[in-house]
């Protein structure tokens, strides 16, 4: 059996830095007043589920049922309990909102809760990721919370709080795990190796809990595969994670604010040639940017770094201006956020790169030069006014250079954002190559597009994208403009918005020779 699944928490004392969590509920246990509907909430790893089982286990446990309090610590010997440890209780019924996101599997929920538990005195329902349903399905879900049989309890569990609605809310008791302490989860790494006789030293525990980032399950899962060998080193962890100090992130982030863009981008592709977990590469980068900006602040009290670890991060603190330090932070969180979404996890990272770096070392045109720069082209043939138009949802803002049809062009600007918000939904890919064109003209029927790069242009250029995309103008602009593609020039530049008030100018050949290199790898 795999470590995680082994050393999975059995009961509330055994839980890994969620102390208000235990005391709460086992106040609750102890006094009997257990509630009909909780809420577990917090990052990944940190206990929400095996907390949820916990306490299924807790109200239905054998020993306490003639016994006064009713509930206490479970068991872990009866049948009941057992039955939950191994899955096979009838009385837990655990539900996965992410593929049973619909109304239909709510309804059925509802009609199901109805029925008396088998053999326990509670019938509990665990519904985890509980913020991906749909909003039929909440509100499907929200009568059942508002009067529940008294037989039934339901314990909630996600990631992302603020995606359930108010109304849910309400009616929940919300309990928020925290990450665990470093110290707390090197104390439970080093307990589980000296049970399975693994060689494990002091730092490579330490190293384990760092990767971790607070997600004990995360640290169990890779001290099980560096444990093959019945010894970990700490190159072992940093050979596996790619978290290695100076040597690997430090050296990312001086590239960075070095504006080296083409050393960045191969340096992540290196990394996934080495298959590195990018997701987890980014959230170490961000952790380790947010101790640069605690030194650049003046709150650098890490007395756990060595002098030279400290003095690594003063230096990239020194190096980089504090706008351009939280910028960057944004983008990796963005990119972090946005791997799921594509097909190569390296895609939104290196966009990122291009964007950061864009702002950081390249010619910055802002919203106050733009009719400086509409002036000096307007008398020539070809020439237009630059206009900037932010999008809602993601900072995106577009260059337009009319041809012809003004007014009309005005009209597809206007709604642009509601454009790719129509798309996302049936190809987020493709939203992501749309930010990166250029609007070039339009003819009050044809909206022409500048595209970078032939891979993109063949991409959006397939007959079902294409009708994809004209459907989807016609519906948000309630008329029909067809979008046309045109590979652009070495010497146009792609456009990339920054913020809210700049607008940042990216060679093209850079970018051009930089993705052929990352995608003739």
């Amino acid at each position: 059996m795999v470590f995680y699944r082994k050393y999975r928490p059995q009961t509330l004392g055994e839980l890994i830095g969620q102390e208000e969590v235990k005391r709460t509920l086992e106040s609750q246990l102890t006094s009997g007043k257990i509630g009909h509907a909780y809420l577990f909430y917090g990052t990944r790893g940190t206990g929400k589920t095996s907390t949820a089982r916990i306490l299924a286990k807790a109200v239905n446990c054998e020993k306490y049922r003639s016994q006064t309090p009713k509930f206490g610590e479970p068991c872990n010997k009866c049948q009941s309990c057992i039955a939950i440890t191994n899955g096979s209780s009838l009385d837990l019924v655990e539900i996965d909102a992410a593929s049973n996101r619909g109304i239909d599997e709510i309804r059925d929920l509802r009609e199901k809760v109805k029925l008396s538990p088998v053999s326990s005195p509670y019938k509990v329902y665990i519904i985890d990721e509980v913020h991906m349903l749909t909003t039929e399905a909440f509100n499907a879900l929200l009568k059942t919370l508002e009067e529940p049989p008294k037989h039934a309890i339901f314990i909630l569990a996600t990631t992302e709080y603020s995606k359930l609605p108010a109304t849910i809310l309400s009616r929940l008791q919300k309990f928020n795990f925290k990450r665990a302490s470093k110290v707390d989860i090197a104390s439970a790494v080093t307990r589980i190796a000296r049970s399975e006789k693994i060689k494990l030293d002091q730092g490579s525990a330490s190293q384990i809990a760092e990767v971790a980032d607070g997600s004990f399950r995360d640290a169990v899962s890779l001290l099980d595969q560096l444990s093959a060998n019945g010894e970990i080193k700490q190159e072992d962890v940093s050979a596996i994670a790619k978290v290695s100090g100076k040597n690997q992130i430090y050296n990312f982030v001086e590239m960075l604010i070095r504006s080296e863009i083409k050393p960045a981008a191969l340096f992540v592709e290196d990394l996934v040639e080495e298959g590195v977990d990018i997701s987890l590469f980014i959230r170490q980068t961000v952790l380790y940017l947010e101790k640069v900006l605690y030194f650049k602040i003046g709150a650098d009290n890490f007395e756990e770094l060595d002098e030279n670890s400290q003095a690594d991060l003063k230096q990239l603190a020194d190096s980089i201006e504090f706008e351009k330090l939280q910028t960057l932070i944004r983008l990796l969180i963005i990119a972090d956020g946005e791997i799921k979404i594509f097909p190569m996890a390296q895609i939104p990272l290196v966009l990122a790169i291009c964007k950061f770096i864009g702002e950081a070392g390249v010619r910055v045109v802002n919203e106050s030069n733009v009719s400086k720069v509409s002036e000096a082209v307007k008398h020539t043939e070809s020439s237009s006014v630059l206009q900037a138009k932010e999008e809602q949802d993601d900072d995106v803002k577009m260059e337009i250079r009319p041809r012809s049809g003004g007014k009309g062009l005005v009209e597809v600007e206007k709604n642009w954002s509601e454009f790719l918000n129509r798309v996302r939904p049936l190809n987020a890919h493709v939203v992501a190559l749309l930010r990166s064109t250029k609007p070039f003209g339009f003819d009050g029927e044809s909206l022409t597009l500048e595209v970078f790069y032939k891979f993109h242009k063949d991409k959006l250029e397939e007959p079902k994208i294409m009708h994809m995309l004209d459907s989807k103008m016609e519906e948000t602009i309630g008329r029909r403009v067809r979008l046309k593609f045109i590979l652009a020039k070495r010497e146009s530049t792609p456009t990339v918005a920054v913020g809210r008030s700049d607008v940042v100018d990216v060679k093209a050949d850079e970018l051009e020779k930089i993705a052929q290199e990352i995608f003739s790898k």
